[in-house]
């Protein structure tokens, strides 16, 4: 029987284009990932599913180039903080295709040394997340929508969902590099790849039932497998459960957390100043400030030097309370545990 108590986090990158595949992220984040959720419950196992579709905070930088690689840069790190598991979802679209000195900056900032110019930003996020490593390969899925009816639509909506029914001079090549990536996950991935059929109900996609079933049975066997040696866990005690349930909110505030990029690390330059010693920093606001997120996200960040630790405090220990809330940081542990 495992002795395992502490929670595991296993994050999960969800890449796709946006505008039109928003019906099958909406299933997924509405059915599946609760239901896998629930599933892994028992075993304290918390899926993190980690979905841009809402963007990347860059309003605090003026230059548009810089803007541009700051999304490029948190695409990157949020695939590699979710190894080892990775989906993709792909239509008729191929996607955004930035400038290449922007993807060739963000790659190198990464370590990755594919050819990027031209490419869209999620067939970066394949190559980089899947392509390039064969042990990721093992553990990431693709889902291809068959064809839409998209004769049947207004013209300006399908555009949305195919390249092929697109106006702009650039739609024939990007819909030549969506065909060949295709055709190289097919030749790659055959046994990773999957296609489904959806519906078009007149302004979106419906009959994502079986989609939904299919996903949820390949991530599942995948989780399922990994998490089995944690069934069984002894009950926690009562000092271990209140540690937990501080632990669980400040896992579910991290969670997902994307940009402020600045502020976090005034923090954390804050909580590691060698002056700081022996005292406490805490983040005040009214709710939904962001404090307690700020805080959260700033102690699950790899420490590179020093001990230190940070909680939010009990008012904000659960997602359902309200009114002030906040966040405190601590260059000793022990400080923290007795807040």
């Amino acid at each position: 029987m495992t002795t395992a108590r502490a929670w595991l986090s296993r994050p999960i990158f969800l890449t796709s284009t946006f505008r039109d595949l928003q019906a099958e992220r909406d299933w997924l984040g509405q059915r599946v990932f609760p239901e896998l959720q629930e599933r892994l419950r028992g075993r304290r196992v918390i899926l993190e599913p980690i979905d841009l579709r809402l963007g990347v905070d860059t309003a605090a930088i003026a230059d548009e180039g810089q803007r541009e690689l700051q999304v490029l840069q948190v695409c990157l790190a949020e695939i590699e903080r979710s190894r080892p598991f990775l989906i993709g979802l792909i239509g008729e679209r191929y996607g955004w295709i930035p400038p290449p000195e922007r993807m060739q900056a963000a790659a190198a900032e990464a370590g990755f040394t594919g050819e990027v110019a031209g490419k869209s930003v999620t067939e970066l996020e394949i190559a980089y997340g899947v392509l390039a490593s064969p042990a990721q390969q093992r553990r990431s899925y693709f889902y291809l929508r068959e064809a839409l009816p998209c004769g049947e639509m207004d013209p300006a909506v399908a555009a949305d969902y195919a390249e092929t029914f697109a106006a702009d001079a650039g739609a024939p090549e990007r819909a030549g590099k969506l065909a060949a990536l295709k055709a190289r996950l097919a030749e790659e991935l055959p046994d990773r790849l999957r296609s489904y059929r959806a519906t078009w109900a007149g302004e979106t996609v419906s009959g994502l039932e079986a989609f939904g079933e299919q996903v949820l049975a390949d991530l599942w066997h995948e989780l399922d497998r990994e998490s089995r040696d944690r069934i069984g866990a002894p009950a926690p005690t009562w000092q271990e459960s209140e540690r937990e349930t501080l632990q669980e909110g400040l896992d579910w505030r991290a969670s997902g957390f994307i940009g402020r990029q600045a502020e976090v690390e005034r923090l954390e330059r804050l909580c590691l100043d060698p002056g700081s010693d022996g005292r406490a920093l805490c983040l005040s606001g009214e709710g939904g400030a962001g404090c307690g997120r700020d805080s959260a996200n700033s102690r699950s960040r790899p420490r590179r030097s020093g001990g230190w630790a940070s909680a939010s405090t009990s008012i904000s220990t659960t997602p359902s309370r309200r009114g002030r809330r906040g966040g405190v940081c601590s260059k000793r542990a022990a400080a923290c545990s007795s807040i």
